[in-house]
Formats: C-alpha cells, sequence, structure tokens
C-alpha cells in the first residue's frame, strides 16, 4: 500500500464517518463498488478501536503488555469483523435488492469505530473505563446510522426493513449468543 493509498483511504474514512450520505451519494455515482477498499478501512478502523482498548485495559489494570493485548484483541476482533460483515451484507442483499453494495455498505459503517478510537486515546489514557464504556455504548449507534444513510442512498424505499433486519442479524442474535453462552458457561463453572 502507498502512502497516497493510504491517505486517500484515511480521507474517504473520515468523509464516510462525517458525511456519510454524501459519501453514499459518492459510491452511488461510481461504476463498480471496490469492496477491497471498504473492507480494508473496517479492518484499519477495528484495529485502532482495539489499540484504544488495548490501552485502556492496560492503563485501568496497571499492566505493561499493551502490544499484546492489542495483538490479541486485534486478532479476535478481526476474526469477528469477518464474521459480521458476511452476515450485514447477507441481510441486507435481498431485501434492500443489493448486489456487493450491501457488504460495502456493511464494511463502510465499521469506519467509526476508528474514527471514534482515535478520538478517545487522550481520554483512554487518563480514565480508561469511562472512555471504554463511553465508546463501546456510543459506537453502535453510529454504525447504524452508517448503514441507515447507505441503505436511504442506494435502496430509500426498504431502508426500515432493511436496516431492522440488519440490528437483528448482527447486533441482537450474536448479543443473545453471547448471553446463552455466558449463561451456560456460569451453570458450568458453578456446578
Amino acid at each position: 500500500m502507498t502512502v497516497h493509498a493510504l491517505v486517500t483511504l484515511i480521507r474517504d474514512a473520515w468523509w464516510a464517518a462525517s458525511a456519510p450520505t454524501s459519501f453514499y451519494r459518492m459510491l452511488h455515482a461510481e461504476s463498480a463498488p471496490r469492496l477491497a477498499r471498504a473492507c480494508t478501512a473496517a479492518a484499519l478502523s477495528v484495529v485502532l478501536a482495539c489499540a484504544t482498548l488495548a490501552l485502556a485495559f492496560v492503563r485501568a489494570t496497571g499492566s505493561d503488555g499493551f502490544f499484546l493485548t492489542w495483538g490479541f484483541l486485534s486478532a479476535i476482533a478481526l476474526l469477528l469483523l469477518a464474521m459480521l460483515l458476511l452476515l450485514g451484507g447477507l441481510v441486507m442483499v435481498r431485501p434492500a435488492a443489493l448486489d456487493l453494495r450491501a457488504w460495502e455498505i456493511s464494511a463502510w459503517a465499521w469506519v467509526p469505530a476508528g474514527v471514534l478510537a482515535v478520538s478517545l486515546v487522550p481520554a483512554a489514557f487518563f480514565a480508561p473505563l469511562p472512555t471504554s464504556i463511553v465508546g463501546l455504548a456510543a459506537w453502535p449507534f453510529w454504525h447504524v446510522a452508517m448503514v441507515a444513510s447507505g441503505v436511504s442512498v442506494f435502496a430509500a424505499q426498504r431502508r426500515v426493513v432493511t436496516v431492522a433486519l440488519y440490528l437483528v442479524a448482527v447486533f441482537l442474535v450474536p448479543g443473545l449468543l453471547l448471553a446463552v453462552s455466558y449463561a451456560v458457561m456460569s451453570g458450568m463453572a458453578g456446578a
């Protein structure tokens, strides 16, 4: 990746996070989706978010294992990102009548994680626990707003149904699976 390509990617990521509707209109005007660029931006954003969470964890626990924590978080998060991108795109393809644009919308919607992470680095250094809570609580709203903006540009008449299905598939179902897994594991540990 050249310096120019990286600068262009950062500029596009900032544009997507700060003005999603105009960004998605620009994507709509392009002839073909550029999924690799969107997935790269999503992956970099998630790695930046993991760096901020690792910094907050290290500061909160007094540990000195920042790079180990960052690497561990990044490995898990990138695996989850791949699964959620696949699931999010699949859920949007049918109701919104989209092609590869569904995955492009889903990928660009992960960019706020990186923007929020970069903006929270100073706060994570001085107040790690509140910063983690605020970041993890605020990010899903921005993510869903990005998905809604993208779907409204590409398939405005099916926005509500598509975003509702996306919420269920990307947030509700994995959250319920996590809660059930935790309950089962807690029950097994207590027995």
